[in-house]
């Protein structure tokens, strides 16, 4: 069962040590997808961007046996983005607080596609 404080736990602690960095800035390259280490535990600095944000979140989520999944969307400024679901909660680094997807799709974030929830499982496009 779902632990929505544990959540919340993790949102913060990955939130409080966040640094928002382009991939084209701190790699040169326009997207680059980079796992945190084994080791992280979320007392470290995170420096780069949303799926930075969402893979940290995702790897804290993952050593507390909580199931995730990665989604990727559209914000309501139109920019892709991607963030962190878990039955129907979502861990987004533009946001200090975990978030409702329910909220966040009334504010206009569109849902594009969603991973499975094991890394390397397939990614599903979402209709509608």
């Amino acid at each position: 069962m779902l632990e929505l404080s544990e959540l919340k736990k993790i949102h913060k602690r990955v939130f409080s040590k966040f640094d928002y960095k382009f991939d084209s800035d701190q790699y040169g390259e326009a997207e680059k997808w980079v796992l945190p280490k084994e080791s992280f535990t979320g007392s470290t600095p995170i420096v780069g961007d949303c799926e930075d944000f969402a893979l940290a979140c995702r790897k804290l989520c993952n050593d507390a046996g909580i199931q995730t999944r990665l989604v990727v969307c559209m914000t309501e400024s139109g920019e892709g983005h991607c963030v962190l679901e878990c039955q129907g909660w979502i861990l987004d680094n533009r946001y200090n607080k975990v978030m409702s997807r329910d909220k966040l799709q009334t504010i206009g974030y569109k849902w594009l596609a969603i991973s499975g929830f094991t890394p390397g499982e397939d990614w599903h496009k979402i209709e509608g």
